[in-house]
C-alpha cells in the first residue's frame, strides 16, 4: 500500500504530459474537440421549410401555434359530438392527435376517436381505436375506460356468436358490429387484451372467467381447464375462485378419456376435488352433494386404472404384479364396488407363481451356461490393504 501510495504522485504527471492538449477538461477553447469535424449548426428557415410537417412536429415540437390548432380542433370536435355529429367529431379528434403528438391532448383525441367509433356501434373500429391508444399510452389515464369498453366488445362478440354460429372463415360484409370473419376467435382475443392491458384492473379476473366458460361450453375441455387454472392461480382473491374451482373439476373429469389414455386428468381432479372441500368448507348442501358425486366418479375411474392393469398382468401369467394391482384397488379405493371383486381376484390368483413359466425350457437346456463369468472376483484375488508400520 506504502509503495502504491509513493507511485501515484509519479504516474499522474506522466500520464498529464502524455494526454497533452487533448484533455477535455483542458481546452481554453470553445470549438469542438476535433478541429477536423464541423460542429452542429442550427437548421435554417430554408432547411425548416423543406421537412415535411411531421418531421418538424417531431423534431422541434408542435409550438405555440401547433397547440392551439390541436385545442381548436380538439373544441371543434366537441362541438359536433354534443350534436351526435360522430363522424365530423372523430374527423376533427383525428387533426388534434397529428398536430400536438405526444401529448395529453393527443391522448385524450386518441381516446375520443375509439368512443366514436363505439358511439356508433362499430365495435371492430372501436376495439382497434382503443388498441393504437393503450399501445402508445401504456398507463392511459382512460385505461379503465378502454379496458371495459374491450371487454363490453368482447362480450357481445361472443354472445352473438352463440346465437348465431357461423364458420369462422365466413366473411362479413355487412354488419359493422361483428368483425370481418371469425367472431368468436376475436370474442377470446378481446379477453385476452383487456387482461394483457391491465393485468391488475377490476376486469382481469373477469376476462379469464369469461374465456375459461367460452371454451367449456362448446367442449374444448383442455383450454377450459388451462384457463380455470390459471384463474385460481393468478387471482386469489377473486369472486370467481368459487366457480373455478367447481368447472375446473368438471373440465379435468371430462378430459379424461378412459383407462387406456393417461390418467393424469382423474389424478388433478382429486387433487382438486379435496382443495375445493378444504377451501370452501361452507358450500352449499347441494353442491357438496355434487362434489362427493365428483369424488366418487373420480376414484371409480382411478380404481378402473388400477384394476384394469391387474387384469393385464393377471392374462400374461405376471401374478406378481397382478395382486400388487388388486392390493392397491383394495387398500386405496375400499368404497368402490371394484374392491369386491379385486378381493376375489386375489383368491383366486393367491397360490399362482410371481412369473410364468420360461418358454423353450428344453432348448435351453441343450446349451448350459458353463461359461466363467469374467465380471466375478474370487476372494482370493482380492488385494489387501497395504499397512505402513511407523516406527
Amino acid at each position: 500500500m506504502e509503495a502504491t501510495r509513493r507511485l501515484r504522485p509519479v504516474f499522474l504527471p506522466l500520464l498529464l504530459a502524455l494526454c497533452g492538449c487533448a484533455m477535455p477538461w483542458a481546452r481554453g477553447d470553445k470549438g469542438p474537440l476535433d478541429s477536423s469535424l464541423p460542429a452542429v449548426a442550427e437548421p435554417s428557415d430554408e432547411g425548416r421549410a423543406g421537412l415535411s410537417a411531421g418531421v418538424k412536429r417531431a423534431w422541434f415540437g408542435a409550438g405555440e401555434e401547433g397547440e392551439q390548432v390541436a385545442r381548436a380542433h380538439f373544441q371543434a370536435a366537441e362541438d359536433a359530438l354534443r350534436q351526435k355529429k360522430y363522424a365530423a367529431a372523430r374527423t376533427r379528434y383525428e387533426a388534434a392527435a397529428a398536430a400536438l403528438p405526444n401529448s395529453p391532448l393527443q391522448e385524450d383525441a386518441l381516446f375520443m376517436v375509439a368512443e366514436t367509433y363505439f358511439l356508433e356501434d362499430k365495435y371492430p373500429k372501436a376495439f382497434t381505436g382503443y388498441e393504437e391508444l393503450l399501445n402508445k399510452y401504456k398507463r392511459s389515464r382512460h385505461l379503465d375506460t378502454a379496458v371495459k369498453r374491450q371487454f363490453a366488445i368482447g362480450q357481445y362478440w361472443e354472445r352473438r356468436h352463440q346465437k348465431d354460429p357461423e364458420f369462422f372463415l365466413r366473411p362479413n360484409l355487412t354488419d359493422e358490429k361483428r368483425p370481418l370473419n371469425d367472431t368468436l376467435g376475436r370474442a377470446r382475443r378481446a379477453f385476452t387484451k383487456v387482461r394483457l392491458n391491465h393485468p391488475t384492473g377490476p376486469l382481469a379476473d373477469d376476462s379469464l372467467m369469461a374465456t375459461a366458460n367460452s371454451f367449456f361450453a362448446r367442449g374444448k375441455y383442455d383450454d377450459a381447464d388451462y384457463y380455470y387454472d390459471l384463474l385460481r392461480r393468478e387471482y386469489p382473491q377473486s369472486d370467481h375462485q368459487y366457480e373455478a374451482h367447481l368447472l375446473g373439476i368438471q373440465a379435468k373429469i371430462r378430459r379424461y378419456q378412459g383407462p387406456d389414455y393417461d390418467g393424469m386428468p382423474l389424478t388433478e381432479a382429486k387433487e382438486l376435488i379435496e382443495q375445493t372441500a378444504r377451501q370452501f368448507s361452507r358450500m352449499p348442501p347441494d353442491d357438496r352433494q355434487r362434489l362427493d358425486q365428483m369424488y366418487a366418479q373420480v376414484t371409480t375411474g382411478l380404481a378402473q386404472r388400477d384394476y384394469e392393469m391387474a387384469r393385464f398382468y393377471e392374462r400374461k401369467g405376471y401374478f406378481k404384479a397382478a395382486k400388487f394391482y388388486y392390493q392397491r384397488v383394495v387398500e386405496d379405493y375400499a368404497r368402490t364396488p371394484l374392491a369386491e371383486e379385486a378381493n376375489q381376484r386375489l383368491a383366486e390368483i393367491r397360490d399362482k407363481p410371481s412369473m410364468p413359466a420360461p418358454r423353450l425350457t428344453w432348448l435351453s437346456n441343450l446349451f448350459p451356461e458353463d461359461e466363467e463369468d469374467l465380471l466375478i472376483i474370487p476372494p482370493s484375488a482380492t488385494p489387501r490393504t497395504a499397512t505402513l508400520d511407523l516406527p
